[in-house]
Parts: C-alpha cells; sequence; structure tokens
C-alpha cells in the first residue's frame, strides 16, 4: 500500500542518522570548524542547520531530476539503450580490472 510522508521521513532520518558514511563525515570534517574556545552548541546547532539545508536541497533536486527522467526511460528504446550503456561500463571495468597490475 501507500506509504505515509511520516513514515518515509522517519525512515529516512534513521537511515541517515546510522550511515557509517555520514557518520564518518562528521568525525572527520567537523572539527576543523569547531573553536573549542567558544560556546559549542550554538556552533553545532549552525553546521548541523547548514548541513541539514544542504541535504534537504540535494534530496529534493534528485527528487525533481528523477521525476522529470523516469518519464523518458520508460520507453522500450531508453531501457535498451541503458541496459547497453551498463553492460558496456561493467565489462570496460572487468576489463580494466584484469588489466590492472597487483602491487607487491
Amino acid at each position: 500500500g501507500a506509504v505515509s510522508g511520516r513514515s518515509l521521513l522517519t525512515d529516512l532520518f534513521f537511515i541517515t542518522t546510522l550511515n557509517p558514511k555520514s557518520i564518518a563525515f562528521f568525525v572527520a570534517f567537523l572539527p576543523q570548524f569547531v573553536t573549542p574556545s567558544a560556546r559549542l552548541l550554538p556552533q553545532f546547532l549552525i553546521l548541523g542547520g547548514t548541513f541539514l539545508f544542504l541535504a534537504a536541497l540535494n534530496a529534493a533536486l534528485y527528487a525533481l531530476f528523477a521525476g522529470h527522467l523516469r518519464e523518458k526511460v520508460q520507453s522500450t528504446q531508453a531501457r535498451r539503450w541503458l541496459n547497453r550503456c551498463g553492460g558496456t561500463a561493467l565489462i570496460g571495468a572487468g576489463f580494466l580490472t584484469a588489466a590492472m597490475r597487483r602491487s607487491a
């Protein structure tokens, strides 16, 4: 059935929060912009708010692009073209991997 907006947002929140890449990003990147001698809460609120705004903007742009692109890839011809491009990319990656020398 249909999924409610609240359920979708809750799932998205937990997936993003528990994502190891997000955690690693914050642990590695955030301390560079925090001044230890200043109050931490305002700094974290500003940095966190900026991150949330940019993440929401990114997600919205992806959604708009995906909605627009969805109409374009519905045809059999477009799907065939995408399958061929994807297959060619995978074959190329396989050849590159096979051609690479192992470093000792």
